[in-house]
């Protein structure tokens, strides 16, 4: 999550020549970009998002509280930090940039460091809440999502697939003698042969895809938007690939997949519908 400074975005919002030069010497070793009015800074976060963004008041066409707010409104862009930058320093004015969504006000004319110190903060409280949030929706050993994420991002899938008449495609992947590999192996063994499956997933299935780790040795992988016949291809890849998969350092040691695979139809109410078929049919 943590980023070089070359590689964090800044975007600053203001219309004075002045000020722009005066910021963009001071992020001289950030990727900084600028704009000069609120419409463009909404535009140019559609196609990409800024780690943090120094947003002006003053500004021709729409403000900088407005345009703080329409951030603030769209999920994309909601949790960008916005610092306002304003020659007004009465209460009310600082307050109103609060109330708009800002995560710190910082009056003109400048104090160097002070500027400085504001953005770095901000940015390592960014970055540390990216990776917390990380760590609560991504499984610590495998990197594939955790089971409460999945079924959150399932929900939507299924209204969008009920809407649109194009079925999920969801399977069951147990691996088999997980147990017995780590009691004759060892749990680190274990772990490796648990992380194989989400490696391989990445490097052989040429659609796309979603895998979470359910528990175990058990995973979920979701095809959203293949037929049937294509959903049942891309995971036999799978299971191919892993009966062929060899450790360096324990050639004798392979391993084999079980699968249980079930489409969605329009009755389903949650993603668990979907899983309850796909689990009682084990053994595809």
């Amino acid at each position: 999550m943590n980023k070089t400074n070359e590689q964090t975005k800044i975007l600053i919002v203001d219309d004075s020549p002045v000020n722009i030069d005066f910021l963009v010497e001071l992020l001289e070793d950030y990727d900084a970009r600028t704009v000069i009015d609120g419409f463009t800074a909404l535009e140019v976060t559609r196609n990409e998002l800024p780690d943090l963004i120094l947003l002006d008041i003053t500004m021709p066409g729409l403000n900088g509280y407005e345009t703080c707010r329409r951030l603030k409104a769209k999920p994309e862009t909601r949790d960008i930090p916005v610092i306002f930058l304003s020659a007004s320093n009465d209460p009310q004015s600082i307050v109103k940039g609060f109330e708009a969504g800002g995560i710190d006000y910082i009056t003109k004319p400048y104090n160097t460091k002070e500027v400085l110190a504001r953005i770095q903060t901000h940015l390592k409280l960014k970055f540390a809440l990216e990776k917390l949030k990380h760590l609560s929706d991504y499984d610590e050993l495998t990197g594939a999502l955790k089971r409460k994420k999945f079924m959150e991002n399932a929900q939507g899938w299924l209204v969008r697939a009920q809407k649109i008449n194009q079925p999920l495609h969801l399977f069951i992947i147990s691996i088999d003698n997980i147990k017995d590999i780590n009691a004759q192996y060892g749990f680190s063994v274990g772990d490796e042969v648990i992380k194989a499956v989400v490696v391989v997933a990445k490097k052989v299935l040429t659609s796309d895809y979603s895998i979470a780790r359910f528990i175990g040795g058990e995973f979920i992988l979701l095809f959203k938007d293949l037929s049937k016949e294509e959903s049942i291809r891309q995971a036999e890849l799978l299971r191919n690939a892993i009966g062929r998969l060899r450790f360096k350092k324990l050639p004798e040691l392979n391993f084999t997949i079980s699968m249980g695979m079930a489409e969605s139809n329009k009755d389903d109410i949650s993603a668990d519908d979907i899983i309850k078929r796909a689990n009682a049919s084990m053994g595809l």
